[in-house]
This record gives structure tokens, C-alpha cells and sequence, in this order.
């Protein structure tokens, strides 16, 4: 949806692609901590203090979260005869994204906060990738 919005009526070809899913949280899924912390207290607290290794009930991991995202990046070599490339996801996703690509851990991700409804640009060299605007 985003994605139409943003290219209106340009026709430029889309491609959905299940790796720039934002985490899935399973049973938290749309939950307020509060209510985390109190129906589902244990498993909360457990991710609260090691949300690098443990998984939300019935949900998706950190690390399976940021290999997806890999995934991805793995895939970006496709569209290197591409000048620009609109990457619309979440923030969560986005931020994994840049860590990964300026070469810093995926656990790096808090230090990029992206904001909703703004656009950032990296541009690629060689065998790194620069930030040049963030938000």
C-alpha cells in the first residue's frame, strides 16, 4: 500500500518480497506491553531481558528476524544495473537493514531510529555502503 502511494501512477515494476517483513511477534502481535507483562509475565520477562535469543510465544525470533533480512541483502547484487532502488518496509526491518549494510551487527539496529513515513539513502560502492540520509 505504502509503496503505491509513494509511486502514484509511475509505472516501475514492483516486487513484493516476504524477506522485508517486519517481525512477527505471534500471540503479541498488535499487544500493549502492559498486557504482555501481565498475561503472558514469564516469556515476556525472558525477552525483555535477552531479546537477542529469546522468541516471543509462538512468534519469530531475533536471529531468524535478521537472517530474513540477509536474505534480502543477498539479493540486493540482482539489481546492481539499477541507479535507484526503493526498498519500502518497516522500521524494524529498516533498521536491521542499514546496520547490515554499513557492515555493524544486526544488534546495531537501535542505533538507527527511522522514523514513519520518511525515506533515508545509501549509496553503494564498491565493497561498502554509505549512509546519506537518514529520515
Amino acid at each position: 500500500h505504502t509503496t503505491q502511494l509513494i509511486l502514484g501512477d509511475r509505472e516501475v515494476p514492483v516486487r513484493n518480497m516476504p524477506e522485508l517483513n517486519e517481525m512477527f511477534f505471534g500471540d503479541w502481535e498488535m499487544r500493549h506491553h502492559r498486557d504482555l507483562a501481565r498475561e503472558d509475565a514469564e516469556n515476556y520477562a525472558v525477552w525483555c531481558n535477552d531479546w537477542q535469543n529469546a522468541t516471543p510465544t509462538n512468534g519469530e525470533g531475533f536471529h531468524a528476524f535478521s537472517q530474513r533480512v540477509e536474505r534480502f541483502i543477498a539479493q540486493l547484487a540482482d539489481y546492481k544495473t539499477c541507479q535507484n532502488l526503493l526498498v519500502v518496509s518497516h522500521q524494524g526491518v529498516l533498521s536491521v537493514l542499514i546496520a547490515r549494510l554499513l557492515s555493524m551487527p544486526a544488534a546495531a539496529m537501535w542505533h538507527f531510529r527511522v522514523e514513519q513515513g520518511c525515506w533515508s539513502a545509501i549509496d553503494f560502492c564498491d565493497d561498502f555502503a554509505v549512509l546519506k540520509v537518514l529520515n
